[in-house]
Formats: C-alpha cells, structure tokens, sequence
C-alpha cells in the first residue's frame, strides 16, 4: 500500500516530459503555420487585435520563432530565455483569442500551456537537459574543502589571482604630470 501514499521518481524525469510534449507541440505547430504562411498570416489579420503592418510581421515571424524554441525547449536548452519566450506567446495568443475560444471548451488550451512555460522558467529545464549539461561543465574546476577533522594530511592549496590593471589615475599623477 506504500507504493500509492509515497511520492516516487524526481522531478526531473516531470520536468522533462514537459519539455518533450509541450515542446513537441510548439514545435509541430510552428511547423504547420510556416508550410503554409499565408494562410496563418490571413488568420492573424482576420483577429483584428493588430493594425495590418502589425499583424503581417507577427503572422510571419510567429511560425519560426515556435519551430525554434520549440527545439530549444525540447533539448533544455536556454530554459529560462525559452520559457519565457514562449510563456509571452502564448499570452498573445490568449490576448488575442479569448479564455473561451469555442464553445464546448472549457478553456483555452494555451493555458494549460502557459502553466507548463511558467514552470520549466521558475524550475529550470532538470537534470536531463544541455543547461545542466553545461552546469557540470562549469563546477568540475570546483576545489574541494579541506577535512578539519584529519589534519595528519594537510593539503595546500594554490590560486592564481589575476588581476586587471587599474585605469584610474592617481590623484598625486594628476596633480604633478
């Protein structure tokens, strides 16, 4: 019976399924829109939320930045920047559209969406991702703490500190040149 009262897995396999299927989904939408732009172009100026000009360069751009961070999101790559890229489109969508696109729908599939942006941007992309990747790159020149309690083997410890030249003139050199 423990087995349905304990949480089981990590968060990182959640995190990642996420970014699979919503990923996916971004990325096969874009796909769509952009096999046929100016259809999906049409649709944005048929909205009426933006002036003509506006709604061309949006119904244009749209397709291709979804087939992008679609890609990246998928791969947990720049997670932050790609959530919140497209955590603000689909808020434009649900701007444009309505939390009641249909009827029958209780709400606007984007939503759902958003929610999933908005958490891989505050949690970040997990352990199964190129950011984290990355992130062990960066901590592998980590230097280790020295054991207090086994002093018998004592370590030394180097740093090379480098440090930049000053540009400031000294206010003696200003004063005598």
């Amino acid at each position: 019976m423990s087995l349905f009262f304990k949480a089981h897995g990590k968060p990182s396999i959640g995190l990642l399924l996420i970014r699979l299927v919503v990923g996916s989904y971004t990325m096969s939408l874009g796909i769509m829109q952009a096999s046929n732009i100016e259809d999906y172009i049409n649709k944005v100026k048929a909205l009426q939320f933006f002036s003509e000009n506006t709604a061309f360069i949006i119904g244009f751009i749209t397709p291709f930045l979804l087939i992008i961070f679609g890609g990246l999101y998928i791969m947990g790559f720049f997670t932050p920047l790609t959530s919140f890229t497209l955590a603000l489109v689909s808020i434009m969508k649900m701007a444009s559209r309505g939390l009641f696109p249909t009827e029958g729908i209780p709400f606007n599939k984007d939503m759902l969406f958003l929610v999933c942006f908005l958490t891989t941007l505050f949690a970040g992309a997990g352990i199964i991702s190129f950011d984290a990747l990355l992130d062990r790159r960066k901590k592998k020149n980590v230097i280790e703490p020295i054991d207090k309690n086994n002093l018998s083997e004592t370590k030394t410890i180097t740093a090379e500190v480098i440090v930049e030249p000053s540009t400031e003139v000294k206010e003696e050199e200003k004063i005598n040149p």
